[in-house]
């Protein structure tokens, strides 16, 4: 009997892997929306309480206000906390905001959109989407120590918050009849998206590792060698 190839063994093992982290990765991800949240409606009570204690001083220092003015106090405080505890908006999940998202907020960001859109995607992709997950954690700590500014995080941007979601958004274009109609080509759009998929996986593992030895010019031939192979031909 054929013996299974090493490389495809620590493959599925690590898809296991990530199975079974799924959940903790999602909830990380989740729980730091909630944290910068809590931190925005706090500022806004903080921001109301003052707006109160300042009327209440000026009550006591004029010996007293009349009602429009309490009322317009009261009004003041509560518009300033919805104001408040709604902007900046927290990061999103939308396609059209990962390319606002800070570079430590990206990650997350980028694998609770592509969590938003698994039941959009065919059966046979779940492993990638895995797969993927699995490298953006291991990617996140590094994009917390990159310059906003610098090649390397244009590179990360590229690939986060433009190809993938375009490789995503081209296949769910695609009428449900057609995504396993083998085309010119002799694949099927939904074998096309899990072979990029899988690509896009293997680019951001190597993205990380080429953070870690500071090689950015590897990190742009990588992110054409993704546009001449999937993206042009979509």
């Amino acid at each position: 009997m054929a013996q299974v190839p090493s490389t495809r063994r620590v493959s599925q093992d690590i898809v296991r892997a990530a199975r079974r982290q799924r959940s903790i990765r999602l909830y990380n991800a989740r729980k730091e929306l909630w944290r910068h949240r809590g931190r925005r409606v706090r500022r806004a009570f903080l921001a109301m309480a003052g707006i109160y204690i300042a009327g209440l001083v000026a009550a006591l220092a004029l010996g007293g206000v009349s009602f429009m003015a309490t009322l317009l106090t009261v009004l003041l405080g509560v518009a300033v906390f919805i104001v408040l505890s709604i902007y900046p908006a927290s990061p999103r999940t939308h396609v059209e905001d990962l390319g606002a998202a800070s570079l430590p907020e990206l990650a997350g960001s980028t694998e609770l959109w592509l969590e938003g859109r698994r039941r959009a995607l065919p059966h046979a992709a779940v492993d990638a989407v895995d797969m993927i997950g699995v490298r953006l954690e291991q990617l996140a700590p590094q994009l917390a120590t990159l310059d906003e500014r610098g090649p390397a995080a244009r590179e990360v941007r590229k690939l986060l918050a433009e190809h993938l979601p375009a490789m995503v958004d081209s296949y769910t274009r695609i009428p449900p009849s057609l995504r396993g109609k083998p085309g010119a080509a002799g694949t099927s759009p939904s074998e096309e998206l899990v072979d990029g998929l899988a690509v896009i996986a293997d680019q951001i593992e190597a993205m990380s590792v080429d953070l870690s030895r500071g090689d950015i010019d590897a990190l742009a031939t990588r992110r054409r060698f993704l546009e001449v192979k999937y993206l042009d031909h979509e």
